[in-house]
């Protein structure tokens, strides 16, 4: 993150040393503006996966397929994960390698940093993962006014041919 300080001032930043994480799993839709989010207890895999896919189903029911951007992140391509699709209404629609600008849920991430985590001090860690939750379930018309402003829904393709 960025600060703007003083010429000549010291900005003593505050910090933790603990190893705390909270791993979460997430979806989102632009025409919604919906987040459909999964803590994960542990490490994101495979098998973490399927129970956030099958979050996703239950808030389409009505949906007769389910289509998701996903990138080359090895936890959607394992063989559990592809087993599970194979019965599921979920569809991947996978990403060019290297195109993080084209992956909505990262411009997600992104906004979450800026207005959650960076240039802010949690004294605890149950403080962060609360301001992290706190900012996934925000379903006020103006957070939702925000996302569709700072993640955007119109992208661009071109030929560099």
């Amino acid at each position: 993150s960025h600060a703007w300080i003083k010429v000549g001032e010291e900005k003593r930043i505050k910090s933790n040393s603990g190893r705390n994480r909270i791993n979460i799993s997430g979806a989102y839709n632009p025409d919604t503006q919906d987040i459909i989010f999964t803590e994960v207890k542990k490490t994101l895999k495979g098998e973490t996966l399927i129970p956030h896919l099958q979050k996703i189903e239950a808030y389409y029911p009505n949906k007769a397929t389910i289509y998701a951007i996903v990138d080359g992140a090895p936890y959607y391509h394992g063989e559990k994960v592809l087993d599970y699709l194979k019965t599921s209404r979920i569809e991947w629609i996978k990403l060019p390698a290297y195109s993080p600008n084209l992956n909505l849920i990262e411009r997600l991430w992104k906004l979450m940093r800026k207005k959650a985590i960076n240039n802010v001090y949690y004294e605890k860690y149950k403080d962060f993962k609360t301001a992290i939750l706190a900012f996934l379930n925000n379903e006020s018309d103006a957070f939702k006014a925000e996302l569709r402003q700072f993640i955007g829904f119109k992208l661009h393709l071109f030929d560099s041919s």
